[in-house]
């Protein structure tokens, strides 16, 4: 985690643009009938949810169309000159946006909007996959844009995870999730061993970064408000400090925690360390494009 790393305006300039997206989601819902009355003014955490009091599983969980063009998000957040200069001290070069990225919305009861375990490279194979391209490995960034902790649908991590290697999926209720098991038979651990957890409590300007290995998940919202968040990938290369080997047996916290840790002397507030890194620039032919890529149209929603 790293605290108060993006400017106020940052912020306020991604919740901005996401104001002025729900205010024509709500008005196109009433003339289409999906809602009956269009909510008061309200902050960006509480009209939506004023919108779907009685039936939150019908609001849009996943806001990417509404961000896809937005230089709200992909230059001011993704490209945060901050966060580049971390991932530039991560990796040794210069960052390269990956083209995945979300917004997402959760609401209070919405189970739809929880997920279980699971390691985020179960997804990004099967995207690169339908994209008939080689996997590539991704270090994930995870910026709240409302104050987010147990109560709201937090993101759980469980520390170290990354060292067991990739461990088998499937499909269950709907969603990807490690197989029962499968974490602790790769850990050593007992069998019905679950993932030690821990659940940051977040603020907006604060960013989480993590490995597309390490174990996580986010529960059902309690909230009467809405949770908003924003995450995207940085691209990474075998053999990179913070790329765990998908083999049992990677030691990227260690590593992760000195890079951070230097990140900090240079000015960095830094507050606990997994594996980790987000920054800016795209490489030629690759990074956000104005059509939605096939991943952005087939993945549930990461937390």
């Amino acid at each position: 985690v790293i605290r108060q790393l993006f400017p106020t305006a940052t912020v306020e300039r991604a919740r901005a643009h996401l104001e002025a997206a729900v205010e024509r989601h709500l008005s196109s819902a009433v003339a289409a009938g999906a809602i009956d009355r269009m909510p008061a003014e309200l902050p960006l955490e509480e009209r939506i949810a004023a919108a779907y009091t009685h039936a939150p599983e019908n609001a849009p969980a996943s806001w990417v169309s509404a961000i896809r063009t937005a230089p709200a998000f992909h230059h001011h957040l993704f490209r945060d000159a901050a966060l580049c200069s971390v991932v530039k001290r991560l990796t040794g070069r210069e960052p390269c946006v990956a083209a995945r990225y979300n917004c997402r919305c959760k609401l209070k009861a919405a189970a739809g909007a929880a997920f279980p375990w699971h390691q985020d490279h179960a997804f990004f194979r099967m995207q690169y996959a339908l994209r008939g391209e080689a996997p590539r490995r991704l270090l994930a960034a995870w910026a709240p844009l409302t104050e987010v902790g147990a109560t709201n649908g937090g993101v759980q991590l469980s520390p170290g995870s990354h060292r067991a290697g990739f461990v088998p999926h499937r499909r269950e209720g709907g969603f990807l999730t490690a197989a029962r098991g499968a974490f602790a038979a790769r850990s050593g651990g007992p069998a019905a061993a679950a993932p030690e957890a821990v659940l940051p409590v977040l603020s907006p300007g604060d960013v989480l970064l993590f490995t597309d290995l390490t174990m996580h998940r986010s529960g059902v919202s309690c909230a009467s408000t809405a949770r908003w968040s924003a995450d995207w990938a940085y691209e990474l290369e075998e053999g990179d400090t913070v790329c765990p080997p998908l083999g049992a047996g990677a030691a990227t916290t260690e590593a992760v925690a000195v890079a951070a840790g230097e990140a900090a002397a240079a000015g960095v507030a830094v507050a606990a360390a997994e594996p980790t890194a987000p920054a800016g620039q795209q490489r030629p032919n690759r990074g956000v494009r104005a059509a939605a890529p096939p991943e952005e149209r087939l993945d549930p929603p990461r937390v």
